[in-house]
């Protein structure tokens, strides 16, 4: 195994140092082949195991399951500064859409929660579905919270909105649950109808208020 630094020497005193940021981590397995590994199996999708075997393949390394779970561990520790970063933008912007989905690990069942800005993203794993976590975290939190009707979010102290696409997935539901219900099919006619008029504003004017203060006007009579 051969290990590469740089060094530099102060022209003034003659000391000799490295960047603080290249010093050696005490591990074999250098920063370069960690981001190799994170990036197979986190964009190209493909499991530890084959993960593992291309590295012995490729570069003749004996390594085992064990060891990427190191370093995927180390990884977090690496990134955490990076992760609270985009937490805390997000937290101090005036926009989060928030979501959680239900996964499953070894068999176990658990959730992931979604924060986003539309620019930075962030994942939570929780045990629970329940959102007592969401009150500490949104605590300082002052910008329009865009969620599903779940009611753990009612009770955030926030300007709050709901998702649009939620709502149409449940008309839908509700309309294939009761086909016979003729009201119900208008209301979800007339509410296509003004949805189509205000993505139309928004393709030819943009997210302008003076633009889209017509719809406000329409949603209110209604």
């Amino acid at each position: 195994m051969k290990f590469i630094f740089n060094r530099y020497k102060c022209l003034k005193c003659g000391t000799t140092f490295s960047p603080q940021n290249e010093t050696w981590a005490r591990s074999k397995f250098g920063s370069d082949l960690l981001a190799y590994m994170l990036y197979q199996n986190l964009e190209l999708r493909l499991s530890q195991q084959n993960v593992v075997k291309s590295l012995n393949q490729l570069f003749d390394f004996r390594v085992n399951d064990s060891m990427f779970n190191g370093q995927k561990t180390r990884a977090a520790q690496i990134y955490k500064g990076t992760y609270d970063g985009i937490l805390n933008k997000i937290l101090c912007g005036n926009l989060i859409h928030v979501d959680e989905t239900k996964i499953s690990i070894e068999g176990k069942s658990a959730y992931i929660w979604v924060f986003t800005n539309l620019e930075e993203v962030i994942y939570l794993y929780k045990e629970t579905r329940e959102g007592d976590f969401l009150h500490e975290l949104l605590l300082d939190f002052k910008g329009v919270l865009v969620s599903d009707f779940y009611t753990a979010y009612d009770s955030i102290n926030c300007p709050q909105q709901k998702c649009l696409l939620h709502l149409i997935r449940d008309l839908n539901d509700e309309i294939l649950k009761y086909p016979f219900d003729e009201e119900l099919k208008a209301l979800a006619q007339e509410f296509a109808i003004l949805l189509k008029s205000i993505i139309e504003t928004i393709d030819r004017f943009g997210l302008k208020a003076r633009f889209l203060k017509k719809h406000s006007f329409l949603l209110c009579c209604e």
